[in-house]
């Protein structure tokens, strides 16, 4: 049997697979300069049609080439002794933990993981340092690590506090500035309290630093000025006695009493509503049980309306005002306009539905002269 001397072509070259491999290669470095090149084009037209586009541009390329030498410089680090290694990657290490910079905390721990021990000069360790600058990226980072985790969140700093005390700790400036106005940094920090309290051991929350307070104690005490900034009246309160500034001023009399008329008709109305939904439906409800609920809730509802615009109306005039009584009509006309809408949709159904309880005259008095 004669072979065929003409081989046939095929997927694979086995007697020459080294043409394949530079066939293939160079297919490859075209498709990837091609790639680049749309890439390069498309970046270039988005900066011109968006110029703000250049400088996230700019940033991400400047966070790629930060990370590449953080890898190289942890790469020939790694290669030294541990005492050398140790003393030039500790401080690094922990200013990217405080910074959150997490991609530089997660390099260097698979480059030298024995940073996950690293702890500065009051022996705060990384779960610590994330957990006093509320840097959630760096605290998840270490969370998962379940090797190293339970080790960490026992440890104690020279103070004697453990981690759950410094979650009780304010929480930098800087951080809460982050979050507008007081009463949602005051419920950032109790999020970080409580995700805090979840992972540490039961023994955690009942120990005493070297103070002698627990950490509840200690969050008690760090969070006194954020709760009285989360709890204010219009002007602030004096700080000799705490008692508001401008109390002594009828504005400021009619603030109070609308604001806590405002609170209980909300309050009711919320309920009488809610007590509609959760009625059984009977047919005998139907005849004053149910349209009595909702006029109490129309009314309260009404009230609570009113009141909070009386309320608001008081606090721009004490605040932004300054007595100038000429201002009050501008505010009231302001204030007048959700009135005036609720009166418009609902005051039809109010009246039909009083008058359709509590006089009900549909068949009138019976006549006395007796047809034959």
């Amino acid at each position: 049997m004669k072979l065929n001397s003409r081989r046939q072509p095929s997927a694979v070259d086995v007697e020459n697979p080294q043409n394949q491999l530079v066939t293939g290669s160079s297919q490859q470095r075209a498709r990837n300069y091609a790639v680049e090149t749309w890439v390069r084009v498309s970046w270039r037209i988005l900066a011109m049609l968006v110029p703000h586009m250049k400088v996230i541009r700019d940033i991400k390329l400047m966070h790629h080439q930060t990370l590449q030498l953080t890898k190289c410089l942890c790469t020939e680090i790694a290669c030294l002794d541990y005492e050398k290694a140790s003393m030039m990657l500790r401080r690094p290490f922990l200013l990217a933990a405080e910074l959150g910079i997490y991609e530089i905390v997660e390099e260097i721990m698979d480059i030298f993981p024995h940073a996950i021990w690293f702890s500065d000069h009051e022996n705060h360790n990384l779960f610590h340092i994330a957990v006093m600058n509320r840097q959630e990226k760096v605290f998840n980072l270490v969370y998962q690590m379940s090797d190293y985790k339970h080790r960490l969140l026992v440890s104690e700093d020279i103070f004697g506090n453990n981690i759950l005390h410094l979650a009780g700790k304010l929480a930098p400036q800087h951080r809460l500035n982050l979050i507008s106005g007081a009463a949602l940094q005051m419920q950032y920090e109790l999020h970080w309290f409580k995700e805090v309290e979840k992972i540490v051991p039961l023994a955690c929350k009942e120990d005493k630093n070297s103070e002698g307070r627990t950490p509840a104690m200690l969050f008690t005490e760090e969070h006194k000025g954020l709760v009285k900034e989360a709890i204010t009246v219009p002007g602030g309160n004096n700080n000799d006695d705490g008692y508001p500034i401008f109390s002594k001023q009828k504005a400021f009399i009619i603030f109070a009493v609308a604001d806590a008329l405002t609170l209980f008709s909300s309050v009711a109305a919320i309920l009488m509503f809610l007590s509609i939904l959760t009625a059984r439906y009977a047919e005998a409800d139907f005849l004053y049980t149910l349209p009595n609920r909702l006029t109490f809730g129309l009314v309260t509802l009404f009230l609570s309306i009113t009141s909070m615009m009386v309320a608001f109306s008081a606090t721009l005039y004490l605040v932004f005002c300054n007595r100038k009584a000429w201002m009050l009509i501008p505010i009231g006309a302001l204030a007048c306009l959700p009135i005036s809408l609720f009166v418009t949709l609902q005051f039809p159904l109010l009246v039909d539905m009083i008058h359709s309880t509590y006089n009900p005259r549909i068949f009138g008095k019976k006549s006395k002269c007796m047809l034959h």
